[in-house]
């Protein structure tokens, strides 16, 4: 029997995710980085329920509200890649650009993207020096990016229409001041949906739009609708752009197969693990002070590794009298229990509990657990 030449992959490939699960759509995005033939050029488009996402070395407590987020039942992701937090909602589009590493530059995704809205939506949109798209003096779509050996990927998010209002609330950490960091801080910009300058842009518009100038760009591509947790669906649209020749042996991801663009739950659950999430934060120390009581005024210093507390020091000011015997023992209680516990109201309060017998300990240790809200 002959041998049957490998399938051919075309050179330009477009994605549309009709999951809204956060960990399910990065994964996905890292399995097209990972398995992708290193010479295509691949687009992918998709939308996450309410959550906020924050870049790989970015630290949780000092870039969020995380109180907030639990109250608002807004989830938070942690990404591959660097960059600031953004929040991400079902009025927000987020927008991968896989290519050759060769061919990547900072600025030639965020100009695609802006000649998208330029030239099918027509929205002035124009790329900043911190290579954010941005309208009128307002960003519209932060940037991202990430660098393989072979391979390389700008991803950015454009506000279409979120809830702006939400956004601030998320991105707005009360313990911000207090948290000395080795990761990255976000930069603030102020912020507009596209909404304020077209009526008629929404998700599906938004797609077209730059599934054409990625056609544009880099050849013809019929939109595939595809589930993370599932297999491909079908095609969302006819092929958009001129005929062009494929190219290059398919890789180890074949398009075509059943199973090409369906992320494992294991991969997913990576991603939506807490030692990703939280314990992937570099090292930090939160100083607490403003620790009045009617009996003592203490400050706290909590130093804390891969999430988890590494030590914890609670003392009274340098020049205040010694502390009479049963409040030493509430500071020793904390110094010795703390440490090893997960940097979460929850496993603190845990960790905690064998000293809430004596008041005075306890009132210490409710002022500790509300820091780590």
């Amino acid at each position: 029997m002959p041998l049957r030449a490998a399938p051919r992959l075309a050179r330009a490939q477009c994605y549309i995710s009709q999951s809204t699960d956060p960990f399910a759509n990065l994964a996905l995005e890292d399995r097209l980085l990972r398995r992708s033939d290193p010479r295509a050029h691949i687009l992918l488009l998709w939308r996450n329920r309410p959550c906020v996402v924050i870049g790989r070395n970015q630290n949780p407590w000092k870039e969020c509200d995380l109180a907030a987020l639990r109250a608002r039942d807004v989830w938070l992701a942690r990404r591959t890649s660097g960059g600031g937090a953004v929040y991400h909602d079902l009025g927000n589009t987020n927008y991968t650009v896989l290519m050759p590493r060769a061919e990547f530059s900072r600025d030639r995704c965020a100009q695609m993207v802006a000649r998208a809205l330029q030239n099918h939506a027509d929205v002035p949109a124009h790329v900043t020096a911190r290579h954010d798209v941005a309208v009128g003096g307002r960003k519209v779509s932060g940037s991202a990016f990430k660098l393989t050996t072979a391979r390389a990927f700008h991803h950015g998010t454009m506000l279409i229409d979120a809830d702006l209002a939400r956004l601030h609330g998320c991105l707005r950490s009360p313990h911000a001041a207090a948290i000395e960091a080795r990761g990255v801080d976000s930069v603030p910009s102020p912020v507009a949906n596209l909404r304020d300058f077209s009526w008629s842009i929404d998700h599906a518009a938004f797609c077209d739009a730059v599934c054409r100038e990625f056609a544009a760009a880099h050849g013809p591509v019929s939109p595939v609708h595809v589930d993370p947790a599932a297999e491909p669906v079908g095609p969302a649209a006819e092929p958009v752009g001129p005929a062009a020749e494929p190219v290059g042996p398919a890789a180890e991801l074949d398009p075509d197969g059943a199973d090409a663009l369906a992320v494992d739950a294991e991969a997913r659950a990576r991603l939506a693990a807490w030692d990703w999430r939280y314990g992937q934060t570099p090292d930090f120390v939160h100083r607490l002070d403003g620790g009045y009581f009617s009996w003592a005024t203490l400050s706290a210093t909590i130093a804390v590794h891969r999430g988890h507390v590494a030590s914890a020091v609670v003392a009274p000011p340098p020049d205040a009298s010694a502390p009479p015997p049963h409040v030493r023992a509430a500071l020793d209680g904390i110094a010795h229990l703390l440490p090893g516990a997960r940097y979460d109201r929850a496993d603190a309060a845990a960790r905690l509990a064998p000293l809430r017998a004596d008041r005075h300990a306890a009132e210490l240790c409710d002022w500790i657990l509300a820091a780590l809200d």
